[in-house]
């Protein structure tokens, strides 16, 4: 039997030293002898052989192992496994004097030499240069494969990502990974407000992306083009875009006590009583960005300096203005009332049907409203500066506003809407009558960074006269009145409200994807809405009339009659060459990709009218026309001197990858339809609209000036330049028009729902019940941790109720 199976009374011994010294084990002491003498004498006589080694042959092996080391590591190599087990047997049995963990830390040791001298040789050469010639030979390799990699791999890589990512496939055939709405029962949970299709976004110029001061100045909304930068425009727009967006998105409230306290940052005090249901909605309908609701605010400050009953008042006198219809919400339930003719005024019961489809589902959770709208598609009420900066301070000291006090109702024209130190002030469009043709100069170029800030007419007034619905028109003051409109500009007093006429859902729209759309020009096709024309009105500088004559005009050198006759009238050709020359052609900034290392003055070109609309446009009036007068002959006029076509259809609409929206009369109604098209849209507009807080300009759609003085940029910078015929949709910014597109089309679909615009209006009316109320401080909201708990069975049952969609 050996000591391995052996039972012991005592501790076996250890080896303690190393076998040079002169103790090699752990003295037994008298209490362990006495514990266990028989086994005890049986251990020592096994090992005693051991004890009595000749000193003189432990010395020679000692020696032998420690002089040639080599010998011993080959040996080892060759009989490794073999040795380790005989020495672990060896060393239970007591047989070696000697430890196996001192053999191998030696021979580790030794490794580690060799190591070292290994890799020395491969750094330094034998006469001492810093790398040897293997050394010299493995960095070219790495530089060899690092340079085919960023080449040839890296490019083949990332376009297969992109054709294999499941984002962009479902982008391109219908939106089918798009999240879906969810909530958890028991508990309002929000981590689905901050999704977010994540698609990898078309790539800028690394030069682009690492500049961390910015080339072009940007100044009231508009991007001022600097000539002398190596950086498009364009480029910067996108960038600046995108990391606003992303921050808008990241910064949402999540929870119902961040969206309070979010308000209360904003606005200076308490949401209003029944904020918390409006927070279920929002969360049960994943409705996104619950904080972008400034525009509401603005709307309606000027009602607050109003005392409930002066407010009521003036409520119960709009209920009977002619073109209105009412909406009266009792204890939950609905009631409508109107004044308007619906044989002489087209469309006017479906919009008061499209308002009642939206209020329905919430009307038990808003108390008692009555709410006034507009049934025509345009503003009715200009508020004097004065009376309105009366009004505000009103608001600030928490007074109300003496319905007796006397107001200046003698001024006139939209600048009396306008502070006296605002441009507008000192802007005369008869002084200054509007160019028909834009100013394309390098000098004089400019992008819209903010469309929200450009809409301000009272620091752009220059788009006054080339609005139809602004121009040759001087409106009257009037008093603060309480008037819901589906349209409005900056100048005017009423509160924004949600229209619903042309709403699509994006599903069931035909999709065309954007490699098999065939038509690369820019489209638009539409009625010669927007202005009144007749010969006592500046109809030709209307914004539709200027679109369609800007993208049919032909070069100077083959101007027809039908041009000159054009140009002489409302802005002749005299006038309008004399003060902006550079009309007679168009300077278009160089396509990025060929810009290399020159400044934009120095790659920009003119072309001629015919050459840029060839490439770019297709642009006409379609039907006959409308709004003018027949007998002065403007209709006439309208008919000769524009281009016209026939209807297009929507599917042949569908095959144009670049299309332009602008204002009718009002607000353009079809936006949402054509965002939803997977086409790129670029938008003309000064009218801002319930969503104008909730979408980022050259991330879901390209913005254009009133004045189209950018639009063949922006053209050629997507599309290419028209002197490079192989600079055309397939060039390599041709993804980045494709992304936006993408995200149009996703942004209408997640953004641009029913019950997005049903989340919206929930908001002012939740605002207006707390203005009417009798005790308005006693509708504040008074937050408690219990509105974070959320029945869901319950609050579906509330709104399904209600919920006729």
């Amino acid at each position: 039997m050996s000591l391995r199976t052996q039972t012991h009374p005592y501790f076996a011994p250890r080896f303690t030293s190393s076998p040079t010294s002169s103790s090699s084990y752990r003295p037994i002491t008298s209490s362990s002898r006495a514990a266990g003498p028989a086994a005890q004498n049986t251990h020592q006589d096994l090992l005693s052989p051991y004890q009595r080694r000749d000193s003189s042959k432990t010395a020679a092996a000692e020696a032998s192992r420690l002089g040639s080391k080599r010998s011993v590591l080959s040996w080892r190599r060759s009989n490794g496994h073999a040795h380790a087990r005989r020495l672990s047997a060896v060393l239970e049995e007591g047989s070696r004097g000697y430890s196996r963990s001192d053999k191998v830390y030696d021979d580790d040791r030794d490794k580690g030499r060799r190591r070292r001298r290994y890799f020395a040789s491969l750094l330094f050469g034998p006469s001492g240069q810093i790398f040897s010639r293997r050394a010299r030979r493995y960095i070219v390799y790495a530089i060899g494969i690092f340079f085919l990699y960023l080449t040839i791999l890296r490019p083949i890589l990332n376009s297969t990502l992109r054709s294999s990512s499941p984002a962009v496939g479902a982008a391109s055939s219908g939106l089918k990974s798009l999240p879906t709405p969810h909530s958890v029962s028991g508990r309002i949970t929000s981590t689905s407000l901050k999704q977010e299709v994540r698609r990898p976004r078309a790539p800028l110029p690394r030069s682009v992306l690492d500049k961390r001061t910015k080339d072009h100045k940007v100044e009231g909304g508009l991007l001022k083009v600097n000539p002398d930068s190596l950086v498009h425009p364009i480029y910067e727009l996108i960038r600046d875009a995108r990391e606003e967006w992303d921050k808008k998105v990241a910064r949402q409230s999540t929870t119902l006590k961040e969206a309070v306290v979010e308000y209360r940052r904003r606005y200076g005090r308490q949401p209003p009583k029944g904020f918390d249901k409006w927070w279920a909605y929002v969360c049960e309908n994943n409705v996104q960005l619950p904080d972008e609701y400034d525009q509401i605010h603005t709307d309606l400050l000027p009602f607050r300096a109003l005392s409930p009953r002066d407010l009521n008042a003036r409520i119960n006198a709009a209920t009977r203005l002619p073109d209105t219809y009412t909406l009266r919400v009792r204890k939950g339930s609905l009631r409508t009332l109107s004044t308007y003719d619906s044989k002489a005024i087209e469309g006017a019961n479906e919009r008061l049907e499209g308002q009642t489809e939206l209020i329905r589902p919430i009307a038990k959770f808003l108390g008692d409203i009555t709410v006034v709208y507009s049934v025509h598609d345009t503003a009715t009420a200009v508020v004097g500066y004065d009376h309105k900066r009366e009004l505000l301070e009103h608001v600030e000291e928490g007074e109300w506003f003496d319905e007796d006090d006397e107001i200046d109702m003698t001024l006139q024209g939209w600048s009396a809407a306008c502070s006296p130190n605002s441009p507008i002030r000192t802007f005369d469009s008869n002084i200054s009558p509007p160019s028909i043709l834009p100013n394309t100069s390098i000098a004089h170029k400019s992008f819209i960074s903010s469309h929200s800030t450009t809409m301000d007419l009272c620091t752009n007034p220059s788009l006054i006269p080339i609005h139809g619905a602004l121009a040759g028109k001087s409106p009257k003051v009037r008093p603060l009145t309480p008037i819901f409109s589906l349209s409005k500009t900056s100048l005017h007093s009423d509160v924004l409200g949600v229209p619903v006429e042309q709403w699509v859902n994006t599903d069931d729209l035909p999709d065309v994807p954007w490699e098999e759309k065939t038509e690369d020009k820019l489209m638009w096709r539409g009625s010669n809405t927007g202005a009144y024309h007749s010969a006592y009105t500046p109809w030709r500088a209307s914004h539709r009339t200027r679109l369609v004559k800007m993208a049919n005009m032909i070069s100077s050198s083959t101007n027809t009659s039908t041009n000159n006759h054009w140009e002489q009238e409302q802005g002749g050709s005299t006038r309008d060459r004399s003060s902006n020359p550079s009309s007679e052609t168009v300077e278009i900034l160089p396509n990025p990709k060929d810009m290399k290392s020159q400044k934009l003055k120095e790659g920009s070109k003119r072309y001629g009218w015919s050459e840029v609309n060839d490439k770019y446009m297709n642009l006409a009036f379609t039907g006959g026309p409308l709004q003018c007068n027949v007998d002065d002959g403007t209709c006439d006029d309208l008919a000769t001197e524009y281009a016209w076509s026939k209807l297009m259809t929507h599917d042949d609409a569908l095959q144009y990858r670049y299309i332009v929206d602008v204002d009718g009369n009002a607000w353009s109604a079809r936006f949402k339809r054509l965002l939803s098209s997977g086409s790129l849209i670029f938008k003309s507009t000064i009218m801002p609209e319930w969503w104008t807080d909730r979408i980022q300009p050259w991330v879901h759609y390209v913005p254009v000036q009133m004045d189209y003085s950018d639009l063949y940029d922006i053209m050629a910078f997507f599309q290419g330049d028209p002197s490079t015929p192989s600079s055309s949709a397939s060039a390599s910014e041709t993804p980045l028009a494709h992304e936006i597109a993408l995200s149009g089309k996703e942004w209408s679909a997640t953004h641009w729902r029913k019950e997005n615009m049903i989340a919206y209006v929930f908001r002012p009316y939740l605002e207006w019940g707390r203005l009417m109320a009798d005790r308005r401080g006693e509708m504040d909201l008074v937050y408690d941790e219990k509105m974070e708990e959320w029945r869901h069975s319950e609050m579906s049952e509330d709104y399904d109720d209600n919920d006729e969609l």
